[in-house]
């Protein structure tokens, strides 16, 4: 990624992207992560965990 001015050329070309790389480009990228993210707030909302943070009002 990062490489000393003069240095050979990494391995891995720029135009090159993996699948991993690609799928970060692509729309559903952002989608899952806010859909990963908000499942997983639901989830601890819902949990007994939040019931021992919160106090008793």
């Amino acid at each position: 990624m990062f490489a000393a001015p003069g240095a050979a050329p990494s391995a891995s070309a720029p135009g090159k992207e993996s699948r991993f790389e690609q799928f970060k480009q692509s729309p559903a990228f952002p989608v899952l992560v806010h859909t990963a993210l908000f499942a997983a707030g639901v989830a601890f909302i819902q949990s007994s965990v939040i019931e021992m943070l919160s106090p008793q009002l």
